[in-house]
């Protein structure tokens, strides 16, 4: 009787153990390689969050940022922020969104759809790009390195899938 109990009791401690490594409970944006889906970097964050990815322009050399709130594993754009309308660059929103520029900057507000994910090379010398959370920025260059072609999503994860990547600093 006592045996049997003994392994109840193991039995349940292992399980709760793997639950707690193996159960998606943590909203993460996850920094991915492009080509084989490894996790390379991820940074925690609450779902329904604003996040941003902030770059300068590697033709016009102007500031860029680009907003998105993240809702489950969707990352929903809700503004752009721009200094030039030259190559790349929208001229003007689409249908059913707003533009506006203000102290020398456009912006389009309200935008429409969603996205899985983001696909973005990590700039080698201009662009710096940033990964904007609560006011921290993060850069890719410096935590991930330039020149890496990634995916960015956002993801609902487990311990064992955030041990294998790197915590954005």
């Amino acid at each position: 009787m006592r045996f049997r109990i003994i392994f109840l009791i193991s039995l349940l401690i292992i399980t709760l153990v793997a639950l707690y490594i193996f159960v998606p409970f943590r909203h993460i944006i996850a920094c991915k390689d492009l080509q084989s889906e490894r996790l390379l970097a991820y940074l925690p964050v609450e779902d329904e969050a604003h996040v941003s990815i902030r770059y300068t322009h590697s033709i016009h050399r102007s500031d860029v940022t680009e907003e998105y709130t993240i809702k489950q594993t969707r990352l929903y754009p809700f503004q752009l922020v721009y200094e030039d309308t030259a190559v790349g660059m929208p001229a003007n929103a689409k249908s059913g969104e707003a533009f506006e520029m203000k102290d020398g900057k456009y912006y389009i507000r309200n935008m429409k759809g969603y996205q899985d994910a983001l696909n973005l090379t990590i700039g080698e010398v201009v662009a710096n790009h940033q990964l904007v959370y609560q006011k921290h920025s993060y850069s890719l260059q410096d935590n991930i390195g330039p020149g890496v072609s990634i995916k960015i999503q956002a993801e609902y994860t487990n311990l064992w899938e955030l041990w294998k990547g790197e915590l954005l600093e």
